[in-house]
């Protein structure tokens, strides 16, 4: 009777094991709280605001712009814009500019990064994890953009991603993807930044999200646990039986 119960437990284990794994999300930011900068040409320094709030990673999200192109207005051509549940990158006609989003908590700086501002924030949150940008289904990016993201843990250490966005780019970066120092940890994460730009690309670009997200996997327990859990449940069972 034993060994045929575990017997049991082993098999239920194994079957369990070989289920799909969940996923679970990390929203670090879900653009609730507005915010806007604008830069026209008329200085070489990007204009810059931070916003402390609720519900965005490190407690503050710091928005830069920095008009690099203009033909026309001269006051208001690039901007970024969190408005309607979108951050939004946007150039008037005849205009290229670039763009930062940067998380390094409260530090009353919207230019300069603190690389130790978000004090290990830990961004490991399941198996494989990534960065997926979420995009709102009623703004269409039609254009090319330079795209880059900088990331700085507790040690110094920095590793960066840089790529071209082009319609229909794929929302899902993974953490596998970013290259840079050895060892670098997403689980002691000091700053985060994005940035995007038309300076070289494009006049006239705009687009937009509506979240940043890490998604992962759910990590599974260990064989042995659900070896235990299995076991634990199978022996309820008889003592219930035995009771009756």
């Amino acid at each position: 009777m034993v060994f045929k119960f575990l017997g049991a437990a082993a098999s239920t284990a194994f079957l369990l094991t070989g289920v799909p794994a969940s996923a679970v999300t990390l929203v670090l930011d879900s653009f609730s709280s507005e915010q806007w900068v604008q830069d026209g040409p008329t200085t070489d320094n990007p204009n810059a605001s931070e916003l402390a709030a609720g519900g965005i990673l490190g407690g503050a999200r710091d928005l830069a712009v920095q008009n690099t192109k203009a033909d026309g207005n001269n006051t208001a051509t690039s901007e970024m814009r969190v408005t309607g549940g979108n951050l939004k990158f946007s150039n008037v006609a005849g205009a290229r500019g670039t763009g930062w989003l940067t998380y390094d908590g409260v530090d009353g700086d919207g230019v300069n990064v603190d690389t130790t501002g978000l004090g290990g924030a830990n961004l490991n949150i399941g198996l494989n994890p990534y960065f997926y940008f979420a995009a709102p289904a009623n703004i269409v990016f039609d254009h090319i953009a330079a795209f880059s993201v900088t990331a700085w843990d507790m040690t110094g250490k920095i590793v960066t991603y840089n790529e071209f966005l082009a319609p229909g780019y794929n929302p899902n970066l993974y953490f596998s993807e970013f290259t840079g120092d050895a060892g670098f940890d997403f689980g002691n994460l000091g700053a985060l930044q994005f940035m995007i730009s038309s300076s070289d690309t494009a006049d006239a670009v705009d687009g937009a999200i509506s979240q940043i997200e890490v998604r992962a996997s759910v990590v599974p327990l260990p064989a042995t646990a659900l070896l235990l859990m299995g076991g634990v449940g199978g022996l309820a069972v008889l003592r219930r039986r035995k009771q009756a």
